[in-house]
């Protein structure tokens, strides 16, 4: 069977519960992002049996998605404008071909190109395919001179039932090369990797029973699981307002820490952060100055480092040399550290002020980050305590 084939069987498809309808473009707005795929204009010219009129520079290369591949021409003569032509209907003849868009921007010196194309996937489904290109001038990117950035647009929405509960999906392509799958389980618009995402072909279990989601026959099934695994908590609700996590961890400097009733009476900022870091570098002027200044009235910063195994001496000598006093939290477990699991940390640095007698959560990234931490620092400290005196 093609993938083409293939692939519209899973767009009609009601599988195993697994709705599926195809969208045509948008695609990687709904799953959050894309991954471009590099074509190499290096095909010969007989790609194009009927080759468009005026080529004076051309270069030629292909889109290959699935099993199924799409010519195009890239024109690019000196002192003129470049354009862009793709088979979209994979005959060989460019001129039956709705026009490609191919938009220029410039920046400084250098050119960026954009684009699309609509290509014809057969049984009357036609979908979106986005690419770019990087001037072939720029000397930062000389081995990408002769390549073109592509990724698919097109997809499917998936719709099926957990235990009564109705959910959706959005996969790129066909959905049965999915490799994972995010699911908003709690609704608000968006996604935890901790905590919605599954990976095929793996049992997961976020209502109480375990599924599988399986590619077979080129459709994606879903099927009750052979073994049981527990069920996965709902992602935390870590926005301002909302409870602080609460925890017990050892310290880097080897003591250990009740957070946050370690910090009874004071406020204090949970800082995830690591010694690779440049954003995390680059605030710690910030919180230096805000610590310096507020330390004393009851602003404490408690550290959770997220390097890797065996840089116990890296991370020492860092704290040390840019004089840092505040407590750490070291796992050694970079990416995979459990503090930073438990709070859905999926990059850093990652900050939240809590109060240390409510555990109530005052501020995150949003107004704890830049040159006017310590101010801030300060009106959360007045709020608390309106006895609170400016720093001097």
């Amino acid at each position: 069977m093609s993938y083409l084939m293939m692939f519209v069987m899973t767009l009609c498809a009601i599988t195993e519960g697994v709705r599926s309808e195809f969208v045509p473009s948008g695609i990687t707005q709904k799953v959050g992002g894309y991954r471009p795929v590099q074509s190499e204009m290096d095909k010969d010219a007989d790609i194009a049996k009927t080759p468009p009129e005026g080529l004076t520079a051309a270069k030629y290369g292909s889109f290959e998605i699935g099993d199924k591949s799409w010519g195009y021409i890239m024109d690019e003569p000196e002192e003129m404008p470049a354009k862009l032509y793709v088979d979209t209907n994979a005959d060989g003849d460019f001129t039956n071909d709705p026009a490609a868009e191919w938009e220029v921007t410039k920046s400084g010196n250098l050119t960026m190109y954009r684009g699309s194309a609509m290509l014809d996937l057969g049984n009357e489904q036609v979908g979106k395919i986005e690419m770019y290109r990087f001037d072939p001038n720029d000397a930062q990117r000389a081995a990408l001179k002769n390549t073109l950035l592509y990724y698919p647009d097109f997809g499917s929405q998936l719709s099926f039932d957990l235990d009564g509960q109705e959910f959706q999906t959005y996969v790129v392509g066909s959905p049965s090369n999915a490799k994972s799958l995010t699911i908003d389980r709690d609704g608000n618009g968006a996604i935890s990797y901790n905590f919605e995402r599954l990976t095929v072909d793996e049992p997961f279990n976020f209502t109480g029973t375990t599924y599988v989601f399986s590619a077979k026959d080129g459709t994606l099934v879903l099927d009750k699981a052979a073994e049981e695994i527990p069920q996965l908590p709902l992602p935390p609700n870590l926005v301002v307002g909302q409870p602080a996590l609460t925890f017990t961890a050892k310290t880097f400097q080897g003591g250990e820490v009740d957070f946050p009733s370690a910090y009874a009476g004071k406020i204090v900022m949970l800082d995830f952060w690591a010694t690779w870091c440049g954003p995390c570098i680059g605030e710690i002027p910030n919180m230096k100055e805000a610590y310096a200044d507020w330390h004393d009235k009851g602003f404490e910063i408690l550290g959770v480092s997220f390097d890797q195994e065996g840089a116990e001496e890296k991370l020492s000598a860092f704290l040390k040399e840019n004089e840092l006093p505040w407590t750490q939290i070291y796992e050694g477990k970079g990416w995979e550290t459990e503090l930073g699991q438990k709070h859905d940390v999926s990059g850093i640095p990652f900050v939240l002020l809590v109060d240390g007698d409510s555990g109530e959560i005052l501020a995150t990234a949003r107004e704890l980050r830049g040159e006017g931490l310590s101010e801030f620092i300060g009106e959360a400290l007045k709020k608390k305590n309106p006895e609170t005196k400016e720093a001097e």
